[in-house]
């Protein structure tokens, strides 16, 4: 039998007092605490940065489960007006056919996506009809306040208009087909899913944004 003199005594936190079972977790688990506050900072903090960075510029826009190479689609357009548009191919989202399940990678750039539309920094989103339904109403503007009606008359006639349907039965104009447009084809060309255009909710670039439309439909 073991000697019960050499058997380390039991302690509860709760009959420590509090100042004592503060100073013991801050002891032996404060890097439990510290680590997660550090790498939360840092990603914050990098985040912020890119935030700031991005709003100096024309417009942002993000082409989703495109190639990489077609990030210099814009550049023409960018060199006839003397701007900078920046324009990044690096972000994957889920296709309609893929389960609700995502891995932690997949999900990351989905949650840092969505904080890139409703913050205002990604101006023009070209993406799939999935993540058009997860960002919803809030998050997309309606294509009437930036086309004139014989624009909107005229996409619609061709068949390019996408209609977000809401829960309360109605619908409104969310989107435009540029599956058939000839000036994706470098960034989708071969792609099995349809890819609309859609606009965020939340900046204020609207005159910025009509140009591009006229740019890319219509001249």
């Amino acid at each position: 039998m073991p000697d019960p003199s050499l058997e380390k005594p039991k302690f509860s936190l709760r009959d420590m007092g509090f100042r004592k079972a503060v100073i013991h977790i801050w002891t032996y688990y404060k890097w439990y605490f510290i680590i997660p506050i550090i790498v939360i900072g840092v990603l914050l903090s990098m985040l912020n940065s890119y935030l700031k960075a991005t709003r100096k510029e024309y417009l942002n826009i993000v082409l989703v489960n495109a190639r990489y190479e077609s990030d210099t689609i814009f550049d023409d357009y960018a060199k006839s007006l003397g701007v900078r548009i920046s324009v990044d191919s690096t972000f994957h989202y889920p296709t309609n056919e893929d389960g609700l399940t995502m891995s932690q990678d997949v999900a990351s750039e989905v949650q840092k996506l969505a904080a890139l539309v409703r913050s205002g920094v990604t101006n023009v989103l070209i993406t799939n009809a999935r993540s058009i339904k997860e960002f919803g109403q809030s998050g997309i503007r309606d294509l009437r306040q930036v086309l004139t009606e014989s624009q909107f008359a005229d996409l619609e006639a061709r068949g390019m208009i996408y209609y977000l349907e809401l829960e309360d039965g109605s619908s409104y104009p969310a989107g435009i087909n540029i599956t058939d447009v000839d000036f994706f084809k470098a960034a989708y060309e071969g792609s099995e899913e349809k890819h609309y255009l859609i606009i965020s909710n939340w900046d204020e670039k609207i005159e910025e944004e009509r140009k591009l439309l006229e740019y890319l439909f219509f001249s």
